[in-house]
Formats: structure tokens, C-alpha cells, sequence
């Protein structure tokens, strides 16, 4: 007998007594025991077969093999899983944040990192090595230091002071509260939105997440109210307010913003006195709250007089004077920009509390800050808001051989978008099996929970959006406003094809008139020269020209009649 007919019908006596109850089971499937020489059948959906119930067949196969030829094995057959087949499927706003909430986490792109007051400490402890050698009082030493060496910087956050120190006064004053203490303010982040620092604190007062949410500010995937100023300084004042009364002074109170009510507590206690100036003698606190309160002296003895110190050319950002305007939650930010026609950057500047590409969705409506004239143009345009901005989130299951940019472009977002939404590292789908995928232009009714949506549906959600920003432009020249010309200012997201679109003229003048390659990438932020194009007849439409009518011509035919001609 031949050995290997041998060796096969003993491979699959043991694998029949390895695996007898898996085998048992999978008898029963006809399509787990079809023989070699059948034709195969088509493929039928329905669970992957386990490895044992292949390999199984595989030996029955070779048992029942001619003793005179060889066993063959079944080709193997990869039919693809019911869900990968499935159309996208509309989810709730309590699913989306089910899923977001694995990928919450601090956002070092948008966090501005500023560690001016942090060396300042360093500074002053390098004595007759440092700037401030030969000083002995704290708060010359700071003067000393904020107009020679960080004077760049402390002009920068003099000048912003202009945009938030007015709003920061009333609310301050609204609390019974010194308005000099936003002088904290300045010495926490430079009276920046975004600081951020390495103990994790956010925002224009520098609120932890814990201390931030005690006080009534919401920290989580979509927004971080610790960035919204006015919202964070009334949560300032509130804590403020607290440790005056828990203290009945403000320099402990200030060194308790800094160090936390427990740790100044702890040091009146143990030294008896609550003279700051007796517990910055002791070594129990740190030496940054030991600078604090003299920083923030210092910084406010220059803010009231700047030209005393040398600061003669300052300008002064302008106040914030923003309207609010209630719009849905889940309304889409760069959508809503090219609706009221402003720079999503301006958008997101005014909004700095927002973290994702839309306002949350996972709140009914939402209080978007604008500027008076876009402001007035919301209201306006506010159907218009509810419908093209208006995000649905769809539950999609990865095919074969999709990519994140290929996804990102069917549905109308950005590679960014996806990787943020669904936490991805990278940009391989090798080991996604789903996918949460924002669209905009869905109907009211198709943006039901549970609902399938069709690629035609999506086709037709996209043609929604185009017709309406076609409208828009429409709008905007019938209004009076002359199209956009020379330089204009490339939003995140931008292709060339969306900006040519934008400002109705071709993407490939666009491309010639800024020496690019059609299919180049473009950074946010950046300008493109927008080409001077004169409208021109579309193709296959007809010419219109004059006709001068000649003498004893019938009048029936028009004074001026139209001849067609080609284009």
C-alpha cells in the first residue's frame, strides 16, 4: 500500500479521537462534509467553522480517498462575516460617548505649554549666580526679572490682559472680590485659554480636573470648560471666596490656590502663625508657593504702572465682545464656519473649550460664542445651521481593503477626525473591525438610532451639502459682498477641490495659481491666491448674440433677435 494513503488514514483516526465531540457536532453541518469531488455550492452566510471542524473534514476527506490516488484536501473558502456586510447603522449620542470614553485623554496639540513663571523660581535661587543677585526682597527680585529677562513674554500677556481683564474684573467684583487678584491669572497662564501645565492644570486659572469639577466647570471628551474664561473665572471666584473665608487672608489665600487649602492649613498649625511672611521662613512648603504671593505682587505693581517699568509700546488686545447663540448639540464647527462665512479658526478661537470637531452631541443644544456680525448671520442662517451642520454619527464595519483616508473621503470628514473618534494610533484599519464615522446632510428621519443607512442615502445627505453651500455662495455675492480675492486663508480639512468650490472657480486655476500639483496637501493656516477667472459659457450651451434688424425685416421676428450660435 502506498505510505503516504497510509500515513493519511492514520491522521485522521487520531484526529477523529482528539476532537470526537467537535466532529460530532459539525456531522451535522452538510456543507462541513461535502466531498472533494463536489462542485462547491455557493457561499452561504453564517458563523466562521472552528479550526477542529476543518481540520476534521480534512481527514474525512482523506479517509474516504481511492486507495490508488493520492488524498486531496478542499480548497479553503473565506466567506466574509454577516456584520461586514451590513449596512452603516445610525447610533445614539449615549452610544457615541460609550465609545469615546476609552479614548479620554489630555490633548498635548492643543495645550500650550508655558513655563515662563516656573524658571522665575529658579532664577531667584541661583543668587549672586542669577539675574537677581544683590536683591534680597522677593518681589524686587521678580520685578527685577519680568523686565529684563522675561520682559518678551510678559509684554505678551500684558497685551492679552486687554482681551480678558475687563470681563475677568466685573465677574471678580459680582463675588465681593478684589479685582487685582485676576493678577493670579496673569501669573498662572498669561491669561491664556490653552496653558497647560505639568500637574495637569488647564485653562486661564490653571484648575486641576478635580478642583475644576467641584466648582461646577464639565471636563470631558467633547468640552473642558477649564478653558472657557468666563465660565473658569467664575469657578476662580468661587474657590477664591472660599479659601478668603476659610483663611481671613488673601496672601494665604492666594498660597492656598497654589499649594491647596489642606497643605497652608497644615503649616498655620504646625509653625502657629498665619503670617505668610513667617511661613515662607520654615522649609514645609514648596518654594513655588513660597514665590507665589510675591510673583503675583510683582506682576500686579507692573500692570498698574507699566510705563514705570519700561513698557511704553503695549497694545492692548481688544476686549471680548461675543454674542451667544443656541445651536443644536452635535453641530458640525467647520460646517458652521463656511455657513456664517468666518475662519474655523476664529470659530474655534472664540470656543476655546471645545475639544472635538463639533459641538456635544451628547447635549440637546449648545452655547456657541461669536463675534456680532456672525452672531447676527446665525440667526439668520439658523435652519440652515440645524440642517447642514447637523453631525449623525453612524456605526460602520470595516470591509477588506478600506483605509482611513479612503473612509474619511466617502463619508465628507478628515483622517483626524476618525483617528480621534474611534482612539486609533495609527492609520491601519488591520486589526478595527468598527468604526464610528460622523456625517453630515441626513434627514431628520433617517438620523434615528438604529436606522440603516444606504449608500444612496449618503450620496444623496452629500449632494445636500454641496446644494447648500452652492446656495451660500449664491447668497453672498447677490447680497452685495464682492467674492473673495487675492490670498485666503486655508481651514483644517481644505483640499484644493474643497476651497475651489468654496469661492466657485476650477480646481485646476486654483492649482495653477498657486504652482500646486492638484492633488497637494494643504497645511491649515496657510493662504492660497485665488486665480481672476471671467465667467465664461458653460459647454454644449448656446452663445447669445445681437442682431441688428435690417430694413423691411418683419418686426413678428424682434427688434433684437437672438441667434444661436456654438460656443
Amino acid at each position: 500500500m502506498n505510505r503516504r494513503i497510509v500515513g493519511a488514514k492514520v491522521w485522521a483516526l487520531l484526529l477523529t479521537l482528539l476532537f470526537a465531540f467537535p466532529f460530532a457536532a459539525g456531522a451535522a453541518d452538510p456543507a462541513s462534509s461535502r466531498p472533494a469531488s463536489a462542485e462547491p455550492g455557493p457561499a452561504t452566510v453564517g458563523p466562521p467553522v472552528s479550526l477542529p471542524a476543518v481540520v476534521l473534514a480534512q481527514g474525512a476527506v482523506a479517509a474516504q480517498a481511492s486507495p490508488n490516488q493520492p488524498a486531496s484536501l478542499p480548497e479553503a473558502s473565506l466567506v466574509a462575516p454577516a456584520s461586514e456586510k451590513a449596512s452603516d447603522r445610525v447610533i445614539s449620542p449615549v452610544d457615541v460617548d460609550l465609545q469615546v470614553s476609552t479614548n479620554l485623554a489630555e490633548d498635548p496639540a492643543e495645550a500650550e505649554r508655558d513655563d515662563f513663571f516656573d524658571t522665575a523660581s529658579e532664577e531667584v535661587e541661583k543668587g549672586k549666580d542669577g539675574v537677581f543677585a544683590g536683591l534680597t526682597n522677593p518681589i524686587d527680585k521678580f520685578i527685577r526679572y519680568f523686565t529684563n529677562r522675561g520682559r518678551k513674554r510678559f509684554e505678551v500677556y500684558l497685551a492679552r490682559s486687554g482681551k480678558y481683564g475687563e470681563m475677568m474684573r466685573e465677574i471678580l467684583a459680582k463675588y465681593g472680590l478684589p479685582e487685582d487678584l485676576i493678577y493670579l491669572a496673569l501669573i498662572e497662564s498669561g491669561f491664556s485659554p490653552r496653558a497647560y501645565s505639568h500637574a495637569k492644570a488647564a485653562g486661564p486659572w490653571q484648575f486641576i480636573a478635580g478642583t475644576g469639577k467641584r466648582y461646577g466647570l464639565r471636563i470631558d471628551w467633547w468640552t473642558d470648560e477649564r478653558r472657557d474664561a468666563e465660565k473658569s473665572t467664575h469657578a476662580a471666584a468661587s474657590y477664591l471666596r472660599d479659601l478668603y473665608g476659610m483663611f481671613d487672608s488673601w496672601p494665604l489665600a492666594a498660597a492656598a490656590y497654589n499649594a491647596g487649602e489642606g497643605k497652608i492649613s497644615r503649616a498655620v498649625t504646625r509653625y502657629k502663625s498665619d503670617d505668610f511672611a513667617v511661613l515662607i521662613r520654615h522649609r514645609y512648603l514648596a518654594q513655588e508657593t513660597k514665590d507665589y504671593v510675591p510673583k503675583m505682587l510683582a506682576a500686579m505693581t507692573i500692570a498698574k504702572e507699566p510705563e514705570k517699568y519700561g513698557f511704553d509700546d503695549i497694545v492692548y488686545e481688544a476686549p471680548l465682545d461675543l454674542k451667544k447663540v443656541v445651536v443644536p448639540g452635535g453641530t458640525d464647527l467647520m460646517e458652521t464656519a463656511r455657513i456664517l462665512d468666518v475662519p474655523y479658526d476664529d470659530l474655534r478661537d472664540w470656543n476655546p473649550e471645545l475639544r472635538r470637531f463639533c459641538t456635544p452631541p451628547n447635549r440637546g443644544e449648545y452655547e456657541l460664542r461669536l463675534s456680532a456680525d456672525a452672531a447676527a448671520a446665525a440667526e439668520e442662517r439658523l435652519e440652515e445651521i440645524r440642517t447642514r451642520a447637523k453631525v449623525t454619527f453612524l456605526q460602520h464595519n470595516v470591509r477588506k481593503k478600506e483605509t482611513l483616508n479612503g473612509l474619511a473621503e466617502k463619508y465628507g470628514t478628515s483622517p483626524a477626525v476618525l483617528k480621534d473618534l474611534n482612539g486609533l494610533k495609527s492609520d491601519s484599519l488591520r486589526s478595527v473591525s468598527r468604526l464610528v464615522i460622523p456625517v453630515t446632510g441626513l434627514s431628520e428621519d433617517e438620523a434615528v438610532p438604529g436606522k440603516e443607512i444606504a449608500p444612496d442615502q449618503l450620496s444623496m445627505a452629500h449632494l445636500r451639502i454641496e446644494e447648500g453651500r452652492r446656495k451660500g455662495r449664491g447668497r453672498v455675492v447677490s447680497g452685495g459682498r464682492e467674492p473673495a480675492k487675492g490670498p485666503v486663508l486655508v481651514q483644517k480639512g481644505d483640499t484644493l477641490d474643497r476651497v475651489a468650490k468654496r469661492h466657485g472657480v476650477s480646481t485646476a486655476a486654483l492649482a495653477r495659481a498657486n504652482d500646486l500639483p492638484r492633488n497637494a496637501k494643504l497645511k491649515a493656516g496657510g493662504r492660497l491666491t485665488l486665480p481672476d477667472c471671467e465667467p465664461q459659457a458653460s459647454k454644449g450651451r448656446k452663445k447669445v448674440v445681437g442682431y441688428k434688424v435690417k430694413q423691411g425685416e418683419p418686426l413678428h421676428q424682434g427688434s433684437v433677435p437672438v441667434i444661436p450660435g456654438e460656443s
